[in-house]
């Protein structure tokens, strides 16, 4: 089953669709997918038709017990999942083997204790008054990549640059560090690592459990290797200041947690590596899509600019001046919507929960909710598959429930960074259109693929002029 772009080649605004891979009428089975495994190597591609409609149905793939349970869509059910009944949910074991190896046992990852213990302590730092503080660093940084995209004459990685603008964000404002020369590593271990995904995915579909951990710990070390020597000079350098604010300084301050337990080196490892991944992968892969969309829609691009020129005059973006900024927040909500980081979640039912009245999941069964699929659900949204930021503004806006948009998750594991990101974003794209036109000019290659997150299928190659040049 090959993915097929439903992205227009021709300029019709209105004939304008995303890429997104055309559905199938069934999803693959467990035949087909023995037969030919690499149908679940891209596993939105094998999402049917009629999952975009269902409130709740079935699903099965592959041969292990995690591969079958029941797909949600309904924002009452998600909200017992994740949210009321959430200690009853927890991370399904498939998910937690394919992240456990490259991450250890960080805040993506822990249970219990240990994640509540890790949670309270980065609370502070990513609380929306904390977050706020950090807006300057945020325009700095975007005004150094902006300035690097236009000193390129010719065709550029944006998807690059953006990688190289959020890694240097994370490392100074959460981890204390200048990545610096370390950077181009980062990165290149990040990607060489996600594009593992299928292997880890098949294993864990079809593998019992010793054999799938065994072999996903295997094509997962090189990269852990890397990242953990990555993790462990930081977490050296940061020891070699007296004094300091950032995450990384207040785990490392907590020599006792509140059971008494010492935090180890390993520990405070395992958050290095989850916050190098996950702090900088939600905002770089966000800017991306944007970039793709905006290019798909180049009157959105005139339009935040205008808003951003209006509202600051010229001047520097400030952390004041994002309430005014609609349209530009509606752009990367939008974005966010059509490409959710992670396209799916997985939970397990530790016990036999009626969810609805007319939904009751048994002990053990696996829950598949996917933000991929609620973004694009034909009862929650209005045209699901067009691009209108118009959708985040005003009373359509305020009239959507709850659990039909979830890009950060939701419940107590809604991602910790969620404001930071979004801050994050709104700065890094007004900083950009104030200065720069940004055109991606392979538009017509790209499809979603999903990995751990989810990327384009292909790197995205652009050219970025000053303003008021196109």
């Amino acid at each position: 089953m090959a993915a097929v772009a439903e992205t227009a080649l021709e300029r019709h605004a209105e004939d304008v669709l995303p890429a997104r891979p055309t559905p199938p009428k069934e999803a693959p089975g467990i035949t087909r997918a023995l037969i030919k495994p690499h149908l679940l190597a891209n596993l939105i591609a094998s999402y049917p038709d009629y999952w975009y409609k269902v409130r709740y149905c079935n699903f099965r793939v592959g041969l292990s017990r995690s591969g079958r349970g029941v797909l949600i869509n309904d924002p009452e059910a998600i909200r017992r999942v994740l949210v009321t009944e959430a200690e009853h949910f927890p991370k399904e074991e498939n998910q937690l083997a394919i992240l456990k190896p490259l991450l250890g046992n960080g805040l993506l990852t822990a249970e219990g204790a240990e994640w509540r213990r890790n949670r309270k302590l980065a609370a502070p730092i990513f609380q929306h008054s904390s977050v706020k503080d950090f807006a300057p660093l945020f325009v700095r940084a975007a005004e150094r990549s902006v300035s690097r995209a236009l000193s390129h004459k010719g065709v550029y990685r944006i998807d690059q640059e953006m990688t190289k603008l959020t890694l240097e964000i994370i490392g100074e404002a959460v981890l204390s560090a200048d990545l610096g020369e370390s950077i181009e590593g980062i990165a290149d271990t990040v990607t060489e690592t996600l594009n593992k995904f299928p292997a880890m995915f098949l294993a864990s579909a079809f593998l019992p459990g010793s054999l799938r951990d065994r072999f996903i710990e295997t094509i997962v070390n090189p990269g852990r290797r890397q990242l953990d020597s990555f993790a462990r000079k930081i977490i050296e350098e940061a020891r070699a200041e007296d004094t300091g604010t950032t995450l990384l300084h207040r785990l490392m301050a907590a020599s006792r947690s509140e059971d008494g337990r010492e935090m180890t080196v390993d520990q405070i490892r395992d958050e290095v590596a989850t916050f190098l991944l996950a702090g900088h992968e939600t905002t770089a892969t966000t800017m991306t899509w944007a970039w793709y969309l905006l290019t798909l829609y180049p009157e959105w691009q005139e339009r935040i600019r205008d808003e951003v020129v209006r509202v600051t005059g010229g001047r520097p973006l400030t952390a004041e001046d994002v309430p005014s900024l609609v349209l530009t927040r509606a752009v990367i909500d939008e974005a966010l919507r059509l490409y959710p980081v992670v396209a799916n979640l997985m939970r397990r039912a530790e016990r036999t929960t009626e969810l609805l009245p007319d939904l009751t999941v048994p002990r053990g069964e696996a829950i598949l909710i996917s933000p991929w699929l609620l973004h694009r659900h034909k009862k929650h949204w209005r045209d699901p598959d067009r691009f209108d930021p118009m959708r985040f503004v005003g009373e359509e806006a305020a009239a959507r429930p709850r659990h039909v948009y979830m890009p950060f998750g939701g419940g107590p594991r809604i991602c910790i960074g969620a404001s930071f990101a979004i801050l994050e974003a709104v700065l890094i794209l007004g900083t950009y259109v104030q200065r720069a036109h940004t055109t991606v000019v392979n538009v017509s290659e790209v499809m979603p693929q999903a990995r751990i997150v989810l990327r384009p299928n292909v790197p995205l190659k652009a050219a970025v002029t000053p303003s008021g040049t196109f």
